[in-house]
């Protein structure tokens, strides 16, 4: 990805919580890809999903009260 495209994506998802949302996406690619080679699992974009909420769930319990009310609204509208 070349930095004006993640410039623009970062613009067009308004949001101070983007960084936050591409680190623990990429995350959660990283430890299902990690799950297909090692484990012998199926990709999913399901269990893509799933680790994603979880990571989310544990960001949650440490993220600053400023950043908290923003990223639980994101995570319930993820679907």
């Amino acid at each position: 990805m070349d930095m004006d495209m993640l410039i623009q994506a970062r613009k067009d998802f308004n949001s101070k919580i983007f960084i936050e949302v591409v680190i623990i996406a990429a995350w959660a690619i990283w430890t299902h890809r990690n799950e297909v080679i090692f484990d012998g699992a199926h990709i999913s974009p399901r269990r893509w999903k799933q680790l994603l909420r979880d990571e989310f769930s544990l960001l949650l319990h440490t993220a600053k009260p400023t950043f908290k009310l923003e990223l639980q609204t994101w995570l319930s509208s993820f679907r």
